[in-house]
């Protein structure tokens, strides 16, 4: 298994040193990361850059609760400075009162801004089962390509939680949050992950053969 090619190493810092922020993106280009997650002001300064590696920005982070025509404005914005995935957290305040069309609707419309790979952060940790379902089975039937486990604000992911949206969903699926170790990762795409978010990437492949 090469985990490097399915780590999107994450640097979402709002205080980095833009020279952090460069540094980190080489880093990880050379070690041959999937992509590198940064906030949407270090995202234009690492594409204008051209770094050898796909840059990616979230949407709404961190707690989702914005509009969804202020998400639809950022996904914009995330395609003219030229980023290639965005992560986007779903409207929290819409699961929470039972609003699927609320979701529905943002979902298709940040997708219908932007043409690049989009991941919904849906997170688990603050949801009920049945509010976790509601969320899939909307997110089922739009063209978001991966579901995210969460922000990693409240708790550390588990494989118990990439389990629950392999149940339901067929979207591809991100695990993100406190993954700290090799095998900590390891587990998690052994529960079904196919994309691992950290923000300690080099720790994770220190050691590790390169194929």
């Amino acid at each position: 298994m090469d985990l490097r090619s399915r780590i999107d190493a994450t640097l979402l810092k709002h205080d980095a040193d833009l020279e952090e922020v460069l540094e980190f993106a080489r880093r990880s280009s050379l070690e041959g990361f999937r992509a590198v997650v940064v906030y949407p002001f270090h995202a234009e300064y690492l594409v204008a850059r051209s770094p050898d590696i796909p840059i990616c920005t979230v949407i709404g982070f961190p707690h989702g609760s914005q509009l969804r025509e202020a998400k639809g404005a950022e996904a914009e914005l995330a395609n003219e400075i030229g980023v290639s995935e965005i992560d986007y957290v779903v409207s929290i305040p819409a699961i929470k009162n039972g609003i699927p069309k609320y979701l529905a609707e943002e979902a298709r419309l940040i997708t219908s801004r932007f043409p690049g790979v989009v991941k919904a952060i849906v997170e688990v940790p603050i949801l009920t089962d049945e509010e976790l379902r509601m969320t899939l089975e909307v997110l089922e039937d739009t063209d978001v390509d991966y579901v995210k486990t969460s922000t990693g604000l409240y708790r550390a992911v588990t494989p118990e939680d990439v389990t629950k949206i392999r149940k339901i969903s067929s979207k591809k699926i991100k695990a993100a949050g406190g993954i700290r170790s090799k095998e900590q990762a390891l587990e998690l795409i052994r529960a079904g992950a196919d994309v691992l978010g950290t923000s300690k990437p080099f720790d994770l492949v220190a050691g590790l053969p390169r194929d």
